[in-house]
């Protein structure tokens, strides 16, 4: 396709070029060749057939003292003059197209002037020549051909740009088309397109495509995760719950061992639960109900429901928040998260520890820690532990699905809110604390 463009754009040019150049050559004379045929037919019918040359030469004389551009030799065959305002026939002429010749004569302003003109030959022999002057016309069309040499320059410059953009983009969309082949030929997503450039709607194209695909390997990566963990944290309880039901084909049944068997299903139905609401919420299938949410008030309830569990273990609660922070979301959801953050903190706690719970609002923006005195969690761990199922060693001694912290993921991602894990205390190695940080972008005060 490149070629062919490529052909066809030169030879338009080749036409355009030809055009000019012929045109300007066939008709920047066609005017003076019809004043010069005229002046001789005029001439040829004033002077009776078979008159002698005085006539004529009386014609020519008073034909040269009238003003113009116009000029005459009228010769003897012998070759004297006899008529004009020439003295001389020009020493040196030239054929500028057939039947008309070209020569030049000095001008008073101007230096040399060019003159085109025609040579009639009457029957005695005696010749006539009518010139006029072209000096105008010539340059008129020495512009025209210097405009067609542009052109044609032009065109060229574009046929060899198009031609490099054409093979440009053919080698980009080749490439983009190989990659998505060998995707689709290998199931290898970790592909990607090759990207040279940045400044051309190809490589901006390329690089989105590549993000796409990135994400989609992401995706599929989390889904065999998601696969492997289900397999994992589920074989366990199913082949105890097996196990227990083979032991009791041939057993009555009693009420302790039904409840066992109940608390197996049960954590593995909170395990699908849980999954099918995180799927939920990273559709972001309930933005429909938002409207505005006191998470001051929120995290009171949050707060008020976990004390008496705290207290059984010395843990106090300690909650900083200025009244009626509003912020708009989901509040259902939000109560959630701040169930979970608390529940974790309470779990991971040492016996007589504190928690500090925490709202500063700032401009527009409201930042929440919760705070605890436990082990915290590794660095390297920070970016896992949203991940479904991911449980850090620390953890695996608790119960829980592994779950908690997507959940928490999926709902801030859905109230676009970042979330952030840090270290309380950089002088306790043992035990740093975790903080957690929330900050909500769009909020207000309800007074203000």
């Amino acid at each position: 396709m490149a070629a062919l463009f490529t052909v066809l754009l030169g030879v338009s040019a080749v036409l355009l070029g030809y055009y000019l150049f012929d045109f300007g050559k066939r008709n920047f004379l066609r005017e003076t060749e019809a004043v010069i045929d005229n002046d001789i037919a005029y001439i040829l019918m004033d002077v009776a057939s078979g008159s002698g040359t005085k006539d004529v030469a009386s014609l020519i004389a008073w034909k040269s003292r009238q003003h113009g551009a116009t000029v005459y030799f009228y010769q003897h065959p012998d070759g004297r003059r006899l008529a004009g305002n020439l003295t001389t026939m020009p020493p040196e002429v030239w054929p500028i197209k057939e039947g008309v010749i070209g020569f030049t004569l000095p001008h008073r302003q101007n230096g040399q002037h060019l003159f085109a003109g025609k040579i009639h030959t009457f029957g005695d022999g005696a010749q006539l020549l009518v010139a006029r002057d072209i000096h105008d016309i010539n340059q008129y069309y020495v512009r025209l051909k210097m405009i067609s040499g542009l052109v044609m320059l032009f065109m060229l410059l574009v046929i060899l740009v198009s031609f490099l953009i054409s093979t440009f983009v053919v080698r980009r969309i080749n490439a983009i088309s190989m990659t998505a082949r060998r995707i689709m030929t290998t199931g290898d997503l970790s592909q990607r397109i090759a990207v040279h450039t940045s400044w051309d709607d190809l490589s901006d194209m390329a690089q989105t495509l590549n993000a796409l695909l990135q994400r989609i390997e992401v995706l599929i990566q989390g889904v065999r995760d998601v696969s492997d963990n289900i397999a994992h944290d589920l074989r366990t309880p199913l082949t105890r719950l097996r196990n227990r039901l083979d032991e009791l084909k041939n057993q009555p049944v009693d009420g302790e061992q039904m409840q066992a068997l109940g608390v197996e299903v049960d954590h593995i139905l909170q395990t699908f639960n849980a999954l099918l609401r995180i799927a939920v919420l990273e559709k972001s299938a309930r933005q429909q109900a938002f409207s505005d949410v006191d998470v001051a008030a929120l995290l009171g309830d949050v707060v008020e429901m976990y004390e008496p569990l705290a207290e059984e273990r010395g843990i106090v609660i300690h909650k900083h928040c200025p009244p009626a922070v509003m912020v708009t979301g989901d509040k259902d959801l939000l109560f959630q998260v701040f169930v979970n953050l608390i529940d974790n903190a309470v779990k991971f706690s040492p016996d007589g520890g504190n928690i500090e719970v925490t709202c500063r609002t700032e401009d527009t923006a409201t930042q929440i820690q919760i705070i605890d005195q436990g082990a915290g969690i590794a660095v390297e761990d920070r970016a896992r532990v949203f991940d479904r199922f991911y449980r850090t060693d620390y953890s695996r001694t608790t119960p829980g699905t592994g779950l908690g912290l997507s959940l928490v993921k999926a709902v801030l991602d859905m109230h676009q809110v970042q979330i952030t894990l840090s270290d309380h205390s950089q002088n306790t190695a043992q035990n740093p604390g975790l903080c957690v940080t929330l900050l909500f972008q769009q909020c207000r005060l309800a007074n203000g």
